[in-house]
């Protein structure tokens, strides 16, 4: 988020705000709206952050803890910049025994100081170590500022707060999450309460639908009142490209419950990102934009050179009228890249717009000429995939 300064020089107006993150029910009252001009927020959502093999013993230090900052730093320019940052987190925090989906604290940090402001938590991973694992990548997340979206710590926490919910600039958002499974893990007894699930069949072949308990989510979080309300969908299956005809009923399911955007990931592929016009049952318009997969923010591995979306999402709200619109979208092609094995710093995922730009502009630490020519191809095939060319 847009608040880099605002983290360590303003920490009262800090708490006020993450006070405000949950803001339905009769907990915390209902924020004054303004009444002229506009409103607009800035979204900044990434696809899966995980860490590869390679990028773990590149950021291990002499005394054997783990340091990612150079590794993210450079894509901060395309998360920090908006007023909201999301991506997926495809693991958890632990203490030891770290692989590619059991994550260094350290990481949390990095994340942090990078912009991130929500992550999600409801995905494939989510009970990899258990409600306990789960418990402590939930604490992990909020001791460095962030939150967690789409797991819940009790049933009560649940009906409390049933969405994740910002006001900014007099536009209130909420969040919510679903997975469609656990890898073939199932919830322990009585703890249905953890997460949304997308299929009753979670555990095996992934076809009922689970269409009443989407519903009833989605209308508690429309009890918070948001003027957009977000979806956050891990679904769909791995190294798929395209979508199944679930997939489609699920978000036709959303979009006509009440969501306005769905954001996708699980596939590790950039997927189609695309606005629809529907028209509801009592006549009415509704404009929703549906991205399938974001694919993989962060897979930085030796020798090769990988590009995946940040989806910028511009949303507007007409104070006079109480009416709000997605306004605007794109993205910025982040590059997950292997500087090469002489580097110090041999991994880095880079905002790679940013990259091309400096280069262009003959920058004095501009990249090489065999990375510019990658990123100048791979983004335009990113560009198609994504069908925002």
């Amino acid at each position: 988020m847009n608040r880099t300064l605002c983290r360590w020089l303003c920490l009262p107006l800090l708490l006020i705000f993450l006070f405000s993150l949950c803001a339905c029910g009769s907990k915390i009252e209902e924020i004054v709206r303004p009444t002229e001009g506009e409103g607009v927020v800035t979204i900044a959502a990434a696809g899966d952050i995980f860490l590869t093999d390679d990028m773990l013993a590149d950021a291990r230090q002499g005394n054997g803890s783990y340091d990612f900052e150079t590794q993210f730093g450079g894509c901060m320019s395309a998360i920090a910049s908006a007023d909201l940052a999301i991506g997926n987190l495809e693991g958890n925090f632990v203490t030891d025994g770290y692989s590619e989906r059991n994550f260094p604290v350290s990481l949390a940090q990095t994340l942090s100081n990078v912009g991130f402001d929500i992550l999600q938590t409801a995905n494939t991973r989510t009970i990899d170590n258990g409600l306990a694992g789960m418990a402590y990548t939930r604490s992990v997340a909020e001791s460095y500022g962030m939150r967690t979206l789409g797991t819940y710590a009790s049933s009560e926490e649940r009906e409390d707060y049933p969405a994740l919910v910002y006001d900014i600039n007099g536009v209130r958002i909420a969040f919510i999450a679903f997975t469609k499974g656990f890898g073939g893990l199932s919830l322990p007894s009585g703890a249905g309460y953890a997460t949304n699930l997308l299929y009753s069949d979670y555990t095996t072949n992934y076809e009922q639908i689970n269409t009443s308990a989407i519903t009833e989510a989605v209308e508690e979080a429309l009890s918070c009142k948001p003027d957009i309300l977000i979806a956050a969908l891990h679904w769909g299956s791995e190294d798929t490209e395209g979508s199944s005809r679930s997939q489609e009923t699920i978000a036709d399911l959303l979009f006509r419950n009440g969501v306005d955007i769905i954001l996708g990931s699980h596939s590790h592929l950039a997927g189609t990102v695309e606005e629809r016009h529907l028209k509801l049952d009592d006549g009415s318009r509704k404009d929703v934009l549906l991205a399938y997969s974001l694919g993989d923010f962060s897979a930085a591995e030796s020798g090769y050179v990988r590009l995946a979306p940040v989806l910028n999402i511009e949303i507007t709200r007409n104070h006079a009228s109480g009416t709000t619109k997605i306004t605007d979208y794109g993205f910025t092609a982040i590059a997950a890249v292997d500087n090469g094995r002489n580097e110090e710093d041999r991994y880095s995922i880079l905002d790679a717009d940013n990259a091309i730009a400096l280069y262009e502009n003959t920058y004095y630490l501009r990249i090489e000429e065999e990375l510019y020519e990658k990123l100048i191809a791979k983004r335009e095939n990113l560009a198609e995939d994504l069908g925002l060319n």
